[in-house]
């Protein structure tokens, strides 16, 4: 579709929507980023294009809810807007960006079809559309795709003009995305060769001083990976990452707190990482009590970066709490009919981003704790000891609030659905999402549900919960999950009130259901599950399922 308005600039520019310098024959701007300048348009310069795919997108989902067995779409005039309008699009600005999917629709646009970024996108496009149209073959439907990707994307890196390109690093991300989302539907850990290529073209681009906005971004999110990733696996940090924080490249883009937050992650993740090592190498018993206590001090410090955060974050991002029943449908599944709800799902997979920095700095205590009153017990005095079990009770009472918090969310990402994901979620009007701009009966301050800006930010919240809501919280659950069944897990696991943990597991076994996940059985699990109870089978089936996701999410965004 066309409409007339105002044009100037070069067409790259345009589509980029930056403003041109309108340089002949090429504009600078274009030569500093290393992108292709598609000119200037003469003839049809007050043609202006408007993308309306979506109006024959819903055609179609139309016509194929009618068909027997829906057959997989893969092609990418209609997987690709597809997956850029649910997936990159909705529910995300450069306020809460961590810097992929926030600029990969402006620069995608201004590459060629058949580059590497568009056919990496195009790769995951179809995998994550063959997934919604519920392929036999599911996401390996896209294998040929990502094969023809990975082709181009070796020329690239031989081409000394396009491995300095951006649009080159961000397809490698992309690349690693698709190798993310295959690995959480094997249940394997991902290879992380995408992420190494990345962080090797990062020189080149440096070499060819392209280091503007979009440089700056791409930093951010590999550092928000690498922070993420040593979390998950308990590894130190990449000596890299520090050069990225200490570097000058990052301040070409404005900070936010999701910015800001991972810059205090790799305090913690550094802190988990040297404790880890220290406890393996020297063993908790020869650990001297001045250690253990410097141990305490560090944690409370770096939880004292993270309590600052929080009271610093815009006053739109914090969450606003529902009532089931008063504020929301009972149908949607609450803990403790309590729905906490926020700007975007990306705003609330930050704050549970934070809650879990804070969850690890409180198990690492619980265990300094529980050191000194093995080791030291004789030697506390009587107030000693109090301190030490008021201590306890405090770390109680924040693992419960985090894990709270956590499941308060849980709602907003998931709504009412418990079936698996059909493409006709989109428009199924039985699913109810809660958001932001709810209006509770009565309450005359909230959102005027005839404002077309509020009603605009309530469908943009429905479609990116629906696409991205099960993403975003099958990190924090699996994470959870995996906390109390891991080593010191049942301590912690204790702290908890009655049930809790079941309605983690149960949201959890709901999460899998909505995007299709099933448990994979090995000989050693079936051994491990022989003699066991229905319940405790099912129990230790949702186990293995957790940490399989686990394995998958490493270098995904999230807790």
């Amino acid at each position: 579709m066309v409409n007339r308005g105002r044009s100037k600039g070069c067409v790259t520019c345009k589509q980029r929507r930056v403003k041109c310098d309108e340089a002949k024959p090429e504009c600078w701007h274009c030569q500093r980023l290393g992108l292709h300048c598609e000119g200037y348009e003469t003839k049809y310069r007050n043609l202006k294009f408007r993308d309306q795919t979506h109006k024959f997108f819903n055609s179609v989902v139309q016509s194929q809810a009618c068909l027997p067995s829906p057959r997989p779409l893969a092609e990418p005039d209609t997987s690709v807007p597809f997956f850029l309008k649910h997936y990159v699009e909705m529910g995300r600005n450069l306020e809460s960006a961590r810097g992929l999917f926030e600029i990969l629709i402006p620069v995608y646009r201004s590459e060629r079809q058949g580059s590497p970024l568009s056919l990496a996108i195009s790769a995951v496009a179809s995998g994550i559309l063959s997934l919604w149209m519920h392929s036999v073959t599911g996401f390996q439907l896209s294998r040929k795709s990502y094969t023809k990707a990975i082709a181009c994307m070796r020329n690239a890196v031989n081409d000394p003009v396009q491995r300095s390109n951006p649009a080159t690093v961000l397809a490698a991300l992309v690349l690693q995305h698709y190798e993310s989302v295959a690995a959480v539907y094997d249940l394997r850990s991902p290879s992380r060769v995408h992420h190494n290529g990345a962080v090797s073209l990062l020189q080149f681009t440096e070499s060819a001083c392209i280091n503007g906005t979009n440089g700056a971004y791409i930093r951010r999110f590999m550092l928000h990976t690498e922070v993420a990733s040593a979390m998950r696996q308990k590894r130190p940090l990449q000596n890299i990452a520090y050069s990225w924080i200490e570097g000058k490249h990052l301040m070409a883009a404005p900070d936010n707190p999701s910015s800001v937050l991972d810059v205090i992650g790799v305090s913690v993740a550094a802190f988990q990482a040297d404790y880890i090592r220290l406890v393996n190498q020297a063993g908790a018993k020869f650990l001297s009590r001045q250690v253990v206590e410097d141990w305490r001090a560090e944690a409370k410090r770096i939880d004292k970066q993270l309590l600052d955060w929080a009271q610093n974050v815009p006053d739109n991002w914090r969450p606003r709490k529902l009532i089931s029943g008063q504020d929301i449908d009972e149908s949607i599944p609450t803990y403790r009919s309590i729905c906490e709800v926020y700007p975007s799902c990306q705003i609330a997979n930050i704050w549970n981003v934070w809650r879990f920095q804070r969850l690890l700095l409180v198990k690492i205590t619980v265990h300094c704790l529980q050191t000194i009153i093995e080791l030291f017990q004789v030697e506390l005095t009587e107030d000693q000891a109090s301190g030490i079990d008021v201590d306890i009770f405090e770390c109680q009472e924040t693992l419960q609030a985090l894990v709270d918090s956590v499941c308060f969310s849980v709602p907003f990402f998931l709504g009412n659905r418990t079936k698996q994901s059909t493409i006709t979620d989109f428009t199924d009007s039985e699913i109810l999402i809660p958001s932001y701009h709810s209006q509770p009966p009565g309450d005359k301050n909230s959102v005027n549900t005839k404002d077309h800006s509020a009603g605009r930010s309530r469908d943009d919240h429905r479609g990116s919960a629906i696409a991205q809501g099960p993403w975003h919280v099958m990190s924090p659950l699996s994470h959870l999950l995996t906390l109390f069944s891991e080593d010191n897990g049942q301590l912690l696991a204790s702290f908890l009130r009655p049930g809790h943990q079941e309605w983690i597991r149960e949201q959890f076994q709901r999460v899998t259901t909505l995007l299709h996940l099933s448990p994979k059985e090995h000989s050693e699990d079936r051994e491990a599950l022989f003699g066991l109870s229905a319940g405790r089978a099912k129990t230790t089936k949702t186990a293995y399922l957790a940490r399989g996701v686990r394995k998958g999410l490493i270098f995904m965004s999230g807790p």
